[in-house]
């Protein structure tokens, strides 16, 4: 008996019935690829929190963690914002309190002391200098001295062309001259920038201008890098310096090594160790990112909690002089806190104990 061979005319399948046929064999046919030879790592997805504020991002998940440890509460007020940490040659830890205008010192016994307050100041980044003197960048404009104890309160007054506006960090090199950053503007009007101070501060020339919310300032070891986060871009510059220390060198002097990720906040206060390491706080975010001397990240620092919304406020750090023991001002959901873990080499030698 002859027999018509079957074909899809004979069994009368619908016309689009036999192109989802099709269409379901070759996606059948290139999963089981996947599932033999391996497709995207997915994987990755499964540690990632639903619900977490600030999951790691993907090219930061697989790097070393440093999990920091609390230290000393400062404050219980989610209201109060820490910030500017620095060591004197004493032991005692130096930190501002910026909405309240607070000056606080906590001795190497854990003794809590207001040692300044004055209304409309906004304290923020603080760097000691050689003779013991406080400098404090205020956010009110000004750069501000006082004594270890809060006497003697001064202002510098002088400027570059009425610049800085919103004074936020400060470091010194190793002469004794000042860098300072100016904490205005944002990438639609950007206004901020960077500012040598002589060490008779008697003379304030621009290094970089046109930035969008200058913030944090760190030398390298050897003083001729200087590190500048912006927050409003969410970067951090690497400037070569000339031997003057204020002119950029021109052949490729300036570059931005790294971008960070997510908002609101972004990058703020940094610090650099001895072997180049940059600590960048990462403000709303709970964390630390650390660079190494190319800008490439290493490591990250974690605050515990940080995945409930807890103390997010990661604004900056010192190293207690001599060792890599590093302290972080946070705040936030839990209050004000001084947090501590340890870094990856001893922090870079401030000029207070040069």
């Amino acid at each position: 008996m002859d027999r018509k061979p079957y074909s899809f005319n004979a069994l009368k399948w619908p016309k689009t019935s036999v192109k989802w046929f099709v269409a379901g064999l070759c996606i059948s046919i290139i999963g089981a690829m996947f599932v033999a030879f391996g497709g995207p790592d997915c994987a990755a997805a499964d540690g990632v929190k639903s619900g977490a504020a600030y999951p790691l991002p993907y090219a930061e998940k697989d790097l070393p963690v440093i999990n920091a440890e609390p230290w000393i509460q400062i404050d219980t007020s989610e209201g109060v914002l820490i910030e500017g940490p620095a060591f004197d040659r004493k032991g005692n830890l130096f930190v501002s309190s910026i909405f309240d205008s607070r000056i606080l010192k906590i001795s190497p016994d854990k003794k809590i002391t207001t040692i300044f307050q004055r209304e409309g100041l906004l304290p923020d980044g603080i760097a000691i200098h050689k003779d013991g003197r406080l400098f404090v960048a205020c956010l009110n404009g000004s750069v501000a001295t006082l004594n270890p104890d809060g006497s003697n309160f001064t202002t510098i007054d002088v400027k570059y062309e009425d610049r800085p506006k919103s004074c936020n960090d400060l470091v010194f090199d190793g002469r004794g001259n000042l860098y300072v950053t100016d904490f205005t503007g944002d990438n639609a009007n950007p206004t901020g920038g960077v500012y040598w101070y002589s060490s008779d501060f008697k003379t304030v020339k621009p290094v970089m201008r046109n930035m969008a919310s200058a913030n944090g300032v760190a030398l390298a070891p050897g003083g001729r890098v200087l590190w500048v986060s912006e927050t409003s871009r969410n970067i951090i510059n690497r400037l070569e310096l000339l031997e003057d220390g204020v002119t950029v060198n021109p052949l490729a002097g300036a570059g931005i090594p790294y971008r960070f990720t997510g908002a609101p906040g972004g990058c703020d206060s940094l610090r650099v160790d001895e072997a180049g390491n940059v600590y960048q706080a990462l403000i709303f975010q709970g964390r630390f990112l650390v660079l190494n001397q190319h800008g490439i990240p290493v490591a990250s620092i974690l605050i515990p909690g940080r995945d409930q919304g807890r103390l997010l406020q990661t604004t900056n750090l010192a190293f207690k002089p001599g060792t890599n023991e590093g302290y972080i001002t946070t705040s936030g959901k839990g209050g004000a806190w001084i947090y501590r873990f340890k870094g990856l080499s001893k922090g870079l030698t401030p000029f207070s104990h040069q």
